[in-house]
């Protein structure tokens, strides 16, 4: 364990809510492990805990690092969050030439100011949404967290453990699939393990970022020959991490406002229905089709990053591990293996109280 310290927020982005809205973009199922504790947002991007808080000049921001076993990344802090921010696409300009064209899109546009698109790292992008299959944001956000934890990495603020996700190398160790199953992912722990070494085949999480060069049709079918990528996962990996920003995922919530505010046929979803309500959209909204889409998602799914009551009661069923050496699995009982504490571990400490100091340093 290594000494570390923590300081005030280190710079501002000067960015209005128009083209920004952090409580839009950070909860709402484009990414799933950003916390929110009073007015500030934690989350970890690659390999820093990013600390982001908004108010009408800006954003404030602060980060640390959680690996020092790495090289460092090659952009500029500010230029770093700008990328994940997508700040160099202008909203207020897609919103405008939206509203000349669509009624319907443009009586959601002020209701939702700053509900961009994210630019993630597809890495992350295409585990998170191969763990979207069947499922819903809380719990999406539950399985993110507990994978990140298979890394040796962390960081403690608050009492909240952070950490990067671990290297592909890890995901594909003996064992995974089953350790997953443990975690929660049932039959998606199959899948992301396949994945996984389909992707190390091909050239690793390199070859992932070297789709952004690729045309979306590319993209999209070299995704799909991965285990537990189907055309809607595909086209959020797309959409979501690799800059084709016209690409359009269908699902249930968007397929329902094809029918109900666009006349589209309502029939069963085939792949030949799903590429024809695609382009439907891409020709109505142009080259950001996929933003748009982004609208229509969030205000169709109605608090989408809330949990139901039957999600809440199922959580409230499930054994406390913490009170519970063991655990049900295929009708079996099995005794769960202890926790592994992290081979690099750092704690910080979060005043509880409001101030302008977020973290008092502090040495371990």
């Amino acid at each position: 364990m290594r000494n570390f310290s923590c300081d005030e927020f280190r710079s501002h982005l000067s960015v209005p809510y128009s083209e920004v809205n952090l409580d839009k973009i950070l909860a709402t199922g484009q990414v799933f492990r950003w916390r929110k504790f009073e007015d500030t947002w934690f989350g970890v991007i690659r390999n820093k805990l990013w600390i982001l808080r908004q108010d009408t000049t800006g954003i404030h921001y602060t980060f640390h690092e959680l690996r020092d076993d790495i090289l460092p990344e090659p952009l500029q802090p500010a230029d770093e969050l700008s990328d994940y921010l997508n700040l160099s696409h202008k909203l207020c300009e897609m919103t405008r030439s939206w509203s000349s064209s669509d009624p319907h899109l443009s009586s959601l546009l002020t209701s939702h100011p700053g509900l961009r698109l994210i630019r993630q790292d597809p890495y992350e992008c295409l585990l998170a949404f191969i763990t979207s299959s069947c499922n819903n944001i809380p719990r999406i956000s539950s399985l993110m967290l507990k994978l990140s934890q298979l890394s040796k990495h962390s960081l403690t603020l608050c009492d909240t453990d952070f950490h990067p996700l671990p290297d592909i190398h890890v995901l594909l160790k003996p064992g995974t699939e089953q350790k997953l199953r443990e975690l929660g992912f049932g039959y998606r722990a199959k899948y992301i393990v396949s994945a996984m070494k389909g992707v190390e085949e091909r050239g690793g999480v390199e070859w992932l970022k070297s789709l952004r060069n690729a045309e979306l049709a590319e993209a999209r079918q070299q995704l799909s020959k991965l285990a537990g990528v189907g055309p809607k996962v595909a086209s959020c990996v797309c959409l979501m991490s690799l800059d084709k920003h016209e690409a359009v995922p269908i699902d249930t919530h968007i397929y329902q406002v094809a029918v109900k505010h666009y006349g589209r046929p309502n029939k069963a979803l085939t792949p030949a229905l799903h590429d024809s309500i695609e382009q439907f959209f891409q020709q109505k909204h142009g080259k950001y089709a996929g933003w748009a889409q982004g609208y229509l998602f969030y205000s169709n799914s109605n608090k989408v990053s809330k949990p139901t009551k039957e999600s809440k009661s199922v959580e409230k069923s499930k054994p406390d591990p913490k009170k519970s050496g063991s655990e049900k699995q295929n009708g079996k009982t099995v005794k769960k293996r202890k926790a592994v504490e992290p081979e690099d571990r750092i704690v910080l400490d979060l005043p509880r109280t409001r101030s302008k100091s977020l973290i008092t340093k502090s040495q371990v």
